[in-house]
Order: structure tokens, then sequence, then C-alpha cells
């Protein structure tokens, strides 16, 4: 394996470096992150919304249901955000060791650390939902807890302490980060709903919520990735400003 400059993680970033190096790594490996992002998105889209929403079969539709929405949005909230981002940490960890990431080792990192990554995000979930009841406090709840994948990734916290690793992290910062993850899903939503057109044209001449579908997939395998890219980046730039110990966990080469 050749050696490559390394990307150092533990360090502050500003948002022209966050972004910067964000897009660096992402379009520097650009098919092992769509590896990663279609590992997770395809499978999930096709079962929650191609089969259990009827997607594959049905008509097109030019609204969205407010159920579909809220089952969309649980799906990115509790699966395919904390799983891509658990295995975008483990390509990052390679790219820190100065390898070009493994996709397949990187997918199977991810899966094997979904257990407890989904624990303490289901955990999160429950208390934003309850705090969403006064809109304010289920706003503040989730940027506190907006953290935990790479808390137990990372920090290999479980449970409550994922949730209080993130918020350690997140206290004294909390606008700013409100501020980047804002930020990050403008620049994946833009390019999203880009490729989301020729698809729900297509949809419509067709009568096909199939090809909806497919355009959704297209566009989260895309932009997915990067999103848990830059807001991983911010995560070990939290750690780094912040000067907390943390055990950044080696990753073995391909094949070892």
């Amino acid at each position: 394996m050749t050696e490559r400059q390394r990307l150092e993680l533990l360090r502050p970033r500003d948002l022209g470096g966050l972004f910067g190096d964000a897009f660096n790594a992402y379009f520097g490996n650009l098919w092992s992150f769509l590896a990663i992002g279609a590992a997770v998105v395809v499978p999930v889209e096709l079962v929650v919304s191609g089969l259990g929403l009827g997607q594959l079969t049905g008509g097109y539709e030019k609204h969205t249901a407010l159920a579909e929405s809220v089952i969309a949005a649980a799906e990115a909230y509790l699966v395919i955000g904390p799983l891509v981002s658990a295995m975008v940490v483990h390509a990052l960890l390679a790219l820190a060791d100065g390898r070009r990431p493994s996709s397949t080792a990187a997918i199977v990192s991810g899966l094997e650390a979904f257990t407890p990554v989904f624990a303490a995000v289901l955990m999160a979930a429950v208390g934003i939902v309850a705090g969403f009841l006064l809109i304010v406090v289920g706003i503040w709840l989730l940027v506190r807890w907006y953290f935990m994948p790479q808390a137990v990734v990372v920090d290999g916290r479980r449970g409550a302490a994922a949730l209080q690793r993130s918020a350690e992290l997140v206290t004294g910062s909390w606008w700013r980060v409100l501020a980047i993850v804002i930020l990050s899903a403008l620049v994946a939503a833009v390019p999203a709903s880009l490729i989301q057109i020729p698809f729900d044209a297509w949809a419509k001449s067709a009568d096909s919520a199939a090809l909806t579908l497919a355009g959704q997939i297209v566009s989260s395998v895309l932009t997915t990735p990067f999103a848990a890219l830059l807001l991983t980046l911010l995560y070990f730039d939290l750690l780094a400003r912040r000067n907390l110990p943390t055990t950044i966990p080696p990753v073995a080469p391909p094949g070892a």
C-alpha cells in the first residue's frame, strides 16, 4: 500500500478548513465514499420506501404524504445517518494513517458498530421527540446529541455515555454546531434537488413512484457520505478545541 499524505484529524478547523478538507477527502476517494453510501442507502430505501411504502409498484404522486415524510425522517435519523457516519469514521481513520480507505473494511466496521450506535441514537430519539413537544427543547437536544455515532466509534462510548460525550463537545459551541449542521444540509440539498428533478419528470411521464425512489437513492448515495464526512471532521475539531482526551481506534490495513 503506497503511503499517502496523512489527514490530520485532531486539529481546530475554521469553516473553510472544514469544507476544504471534506471536499478533498470526498472527491479524492470518491468511489470509496459512494460505495459506503450505496451499501446503506440502497437496501434501506428499497426495503422501507420501495416495499414498505409501496413505491416500487405504486404510481407517481406529486406530493408526499405526512406519514411518508415522518417515516423518511426516522429512516434517515435512526438508520442511514448513523450507519454511514460509523463507516465514514473508519474511512477517515485510514486517511489519517496515510492510506486509501477501503470501502469494504469501512462497511464491515460500520455494521459491527451499528448495535451500540443504534442504541444511543434510539435513546436520544426518545428524548428529542419528547423535547419537540416544546419545540425549542427538541432542537436544543438534537444539536446537543448530534455526535453520538462518532462518540461510539471514535471514543468507544455506549448508551448514555455517548450522549454525554456529544453534549460535552457541543457545550459552548451550540450555535456554531447548529450553523454548520444547517449549512451542511443546504450544501447537500442543492445537488440532491438537481439530481431529483429529471427523475421526477421521468416518474410523472411514466406514472411510476419507483423512478422517484430511484432519484432519492441516487441523490442520497451521493450526498449522505459527504455530510457525514464533514460533520465527523467537526467532531474532531471540537475534540481538539476542548483538548479532551480521546482514544482513536486503530484501523487494520485491508486484508490484515
